[in-house]
């Protein structure tokens, strides 16, 4: 699984989504740190494919089972037979701490991320997120000072019509509906089919993208809003970044595919719980609504004033040509 070639440089990413675009500009600086090296990236199931089109890692694994006895021996000597000079552990989470104690005394030099707080201090907003600041720091590697930037995703797959709208049978201007997994912190779905039903009477294709587990909650949009092209469990990392790409817009609640969004140029509105709020997207690409009453109390019509405010929704060929300029 792991050859040799020089120096081999292990990075660990195996939170999140949301962790793994964050991290993005920490890829790169570690590549830039190692030219010559080869670098293998371990992380989650869902990550491997974006993981694999990004420039920065020559190959991708991914975490067996650490519950399967013999997949966790296997793989540990695995690991150890590789001889990684350097491990960066970029998740801090229970995954990797678990790997930091099998690999036993004689392990790679490794370098750690500081733990996401498990809550905010007064006045900080906490982001559930590692820092690598101090890791970077120790290991002498330039931190890198940029925002996520996933364009080299829109190539992975070049001439691939699965990437271009038109394979999901959208054509014009179009909007994003990206709604999170967890019930209790998602806008509803007369929120989300009202606001497609104004969309679609200016213009503008309704587009709900999600995981499998949305489809029902998919199905209860559109069956309040027929225009709504409803593309849960059909799309990866990869075809959701060039389709946010080409958006006019998105709108979400607590999706962690809010960040992938971002990290290509889309800009959008995010609806959360002002009792139990979404981590902060420090970006001038996103508005924040926040509710004190429950994201029921949202109003499609204020959502769709906000984007309009935004400059996002003047008119269907602006937006084309909006999102032909990113």
């Amino acid at each position: 699984m792991f050859g040799r070639k020089k120096e081999n440089i292990l990075v660990i990413k195996t939170d999140s989504l949301a962790g793994f675009v964050a991290a993005e500009p920490a890829f790169e600086a570690i590549r830039q740190a190692h030219p010559d090296a080869k670098i293998s990236l371990l992380t989650i199931s869902p990550l491997q494919r974006v993981a694999r089109a990004s420039p920065y890692f020559d190959q991708v694994a991914g975490i067996p089972n650490f519950r399967d006895g013999d997949a966790r021996k296997e793989f540990i000597q695995q690991l150890k037979s590789a001889k990684f000079a350097t491990v960066y552990d970029l998740a801090s989470d229970e995954a990797a701490k678990k790997l930091y104690s099998a690999m036993g005394p004689f392990r790679p030099k490794w370098h750690c991320a500081t733990p996401a707080p498990r809550r905010a201090r007064k006045g900080q907003s906490a982001s559930g997120l590692p820092s690598f600041e101090k890791m970077f720091s120790a290991a002498g590697v330039m931190a890198p000072s940029r925002s996520p930037d996933f364009n080299w995703a829109l190539s992975a797959r070049k001439d691939s019509a699965n990437m271009k709208p038109a394979w999901y049978g959208i054509s014009g201007a179009f909007g994003l509906f990206l709604p999170g997994d967890d019930e209790e912190k998602r806008w509803t779905a007369s929120g989300y089919a009202g606001l497609a039903s104004i969309m679609a009477t200016t213009g503008f294709m309704p587009v709900l993208t999600g995981s499998k587990e949305l489809h029902h909650f998919g199905d209860d949009v559109a069956d309040q809003a027929p225009q709504l092209v409803d593309l849960t469990g059909k799309t990866d990392h990869l075809q959701l970044a060039a389709l946010a790409h080409e958006a006019a817009f998105f709108v979400s609640d607590d999706a962690e595919e809010v960040d992938l969004a971002v990290s290509v140029g889309c800009q959008g509105v995010l609806i959360v719980n002002a009792k139990s709020p979404a981590s902060v997207h420090d970006s001038r690409h996103v508005v924040t609504l926040t509710s004190d009453v429950g994201l029921g109390a949202v109003d499609a019509a204020f959502v769709w004033r906000t984007l309009s405010n935004m400059g996002l929704i003047a008119t269907p060929d602006n937006a084309l040509r909006s999102a032909a300029a990113r």
